[in-house]
């Protein structure tokens, strides 16, 4: 990044308090909300809720077959936890619609877990053999922890005690990671079926009611995709990246990073990178930039171009990493650059494409 960006980054606040009324250019005419928003969801927002609902579909397979007796079926069920896991990166940030029913988010990855929720409440059903866990629908109504991928994680990723043994313990976790999978995946299904469905969200958003709720605008609506992209943001930021920044500075203490266990971390945070560009880029939000300010979406190109270059091999096996010093300012330069985004989308580009973003889901954490 250059001097003369770095500075303008900066200064951006000043600039818009400071400037004379009649020196900036009028921005060019904004888009229609409405065509943003049917774009975003047909383009973007659908098909990444539906490879969530595939992927979590073949892992449930693969979990049964193990539980029916098929040999060799743990590294399969690995490899589309994986994929799960990775769609769910790509989706997460997306929690106003269907997402926005209390705990779905929660139910898809308890997620952060600095006391280990998840190992102790898995670990006393599993004491307990209840067999309430092992009916999706009733395993729906339990905690969080014992849901969705931080649950699977535990049971998949536990080579001491592997869902394909032969004994009683063994058949009952194999028969909760069942369960888990195919709630996950019934989740998965009716937020796509929310989504798409009849009165659906997609219709509320493209055909908002000036009398009701949720949105009485189109401008509103389209709004959420931009406080959607911000929070995905400040997630990478906070929730990712300074975990990972804290267990480089503290190389004695164990790290809690985001699907440690599966050995994911780095694969995750990728995903979400490649995802809030994808969204950003869906979105369209650089044409309604003024010229006088097109450096801002130059840097935010430039800025996504880095950390799809660097964000790999920064975030890379953190727990086992040997070049702290240099290991840290990378990933530092990570944070740099998401934050840079997530401020710039928010306070400029956003609102220069007349979309107000306020608060956004993770304000007061």
């Amino acid at each position: 990044m250059t001097r003369a960006a770095a500075r303008g980054l900066a200064a951006v606040c000043i600039f818009s308090i400071i400037a004379p009324a009649g020196t900036v250019p009028a921005a060019p005419a904004a888009p229609s909300f409405s065509k943003l928003s049917a774009r975003v969801i047909d383009s973007y927002v659908l098909p990444r809720f539906k490879r969530l609902e595939q992927a979590s579909g073949g892992l449930a397979a693969d979990i049964a077959r193990i539980c029916d007796g098929a040999k060799g079926g743990l590294a399969n069920a690995k490899r589309d936890f994986a994929e799960t896991a990775l769609a769910w990166a790509e989706a997460e940030f997306l929690r106003f619609g269907p997402m926005s029913e209390i705990g779905r988010p929660e139910r898809f990855y308890f997620w952060p877990d600095p006391r280990g929720v998840a190992q102790r409440q898995i670990n006393a059903l599993i004491a307990k053999r209840d067999a309430t866990a092992l009916d999706p629908v009733t395993l729906a109504k339990k905690s969080a922890a014992v849901q969705g991928l931080s649950a699977l994680e535990v049971l998949l990723h536990d080579d001491e005690h592997p869902i394909t043994g032969a004994d009683d313990d063994a058949r009952y976790r194999c028969r909760l990671a069942l369960a888990i999978a195919r709630a996950m995946n019934g989740l998965a299904s009716e937020v796509v079926a929310e989504w798409d469905g009849e009165g659906g969200w997609r219709r509320r958003m493209l055909e908002p009611d000036p009398q009701g709720t949720p949105y009485k605008t189109a401008e509103e609506a389209a709004a959420d995709f931009a406080r959607a992209l911000v929070t995905g943001l400040q997630m990478i930021q906070d929730r990712e990246v300074a975990p990972m920044i804290a267990a480089i500075a503290t190389p004695d203490k164990p790290p809690r990073l985001p699907f440690q266990r599966s050995g994911l971390s780095a694969r995750y945070i990728v995903s979400g990178i490649a995802s809030a560009k994808a969204l950003y880029e869906t979105m369209g939000l650089a044409r309604s930039v003024p010229s006088d300010k097109g450096w801002m979406p130059r840097w935010i190109s430039a800025a996504f171009e880095r950390l799809a270059r660097d964000a790999p091999a920064a975030v890379e096996n953190i727990p086992r990493a040997k070049d702290h010093k240099d290991r840290e300012r990378e990933l530092r330069m990570v944070r740099f650059h998401v934050e840079g985004i997530r401020k710039l989308v928010g306070r400029e580009i956003a609102p220069l494409a007349g979309l107000t973003v306020g608060f956004n889901e993770l304000d007061g954490d």
